[in-house]
């Protein structure tokens, strides 16, 4: 697949393909981060890897992220498609679907909440409001870096890079520990597929977090663990494997 700027997002394959799937990446990553992922999924589908948080000017509130993407991500959906987001971009992915209108929230064939904590989770561990939001140094932010996994090893050895690497990493947790959990919208979306994934080695989102997921989706989701840790989907094929079945058609509306 080829891939193209659009506005801050990046796009890949061809415009007029006649399915699509969204990317939403991880928290202190990029549209880019997820390329291994979208590389692999088939020429049918247009991919589109979102940008969920301008690095020059952040959003201070997950609230106020959802209202600054969903203009974009609801003209997205003009076709077909499949959702997919990790972590950050699970819980992101799931406040945006649940605040399309029913005109796109028809064309929502699947939604793929991977390697997140339940928005129950979520909401009791965020602190704000009323609360001022959880402080992180810029010392626990590193050490999350290494402890989640999902750097190259080569970042540690340049300090201006982790510098960049941190700062991106704590605007993205402060969208985390302002959570705020969608609420429900009415309407039928009985054909809406939805799929929780998580590392099985996963300390945090595993699998009785995926279980508390079937509490915030209309449907019934299929639930599946994989080999690894946080970074499962990076470190391993059949995620990807998994993902690109799901975008060769099955489900699609």
């Amino acid at each position: 697949m080829s891939a193209r700027a659009m506005s801050r997002h990046l796009v890949l394959g061809a415009a007029d393909a006649p399915h699509r799937v969204v990317l939403l990446h991880y928290a202190g990553g990029s549209a880019a981060s997820l390329l291994p992922l979208a590389r692999h999924l088939p020429e049918t589908c247009g991919v589109v890897l979102l940008e969920l948080n301008d690095r020059s000017d952040p959003a201070r509130t997950f609230t106020e992220a959802v209202t600054l993407l969903q203009p974009e991500f609801e003209a997205l959906l003009d076709r077909p498609t499949i959702v997919f987001g990790h972590s950050m971009g699970a819980l992101l992915a799931h406040a945006l679907v649940e605040a399309l209108p029913d005109r796109c929230r028809r064309l929502v064939s699947g939604v793929v909440l991977s390697g997140s904590r339940s928005p129950t989770t979520r909401s009791r561990l965020a602190t704000f409001p009323p609360t001022a939001f959880t402080a992180r140094s810029r010392a626990a932010l590193r050490d999350d870096m290494v402890r989640y996994g999902g750097c190259p090893p080569e970042l540690f050895a340049d300090t201006e890079l982790v510098d960049l690497a941190v700062t991106a990493l704590g605007h993205d947790m402060q969208l985390i520990d302002t959570y705020s959990a969608p609420v429900r919208r009415g309407g039928q979306h009985d054909a809406t597929e939805y799929h929780i994934w998580y590392g099985e080695d996963d300390d945090e989102a595993n699998a009785h977090e995926a279980r508390l997921w079937a509490d915030d989706v209309p449907r019934p989701p299929h639930r599946r663990g994989y080999p690894g840790g946080h970074f499962y989907l990076l470190e391993h094929t059949e995620a990807g494997q998994e993902l690109r079945r799901l975008a060769a058609g099955i489900g699609w509306t």
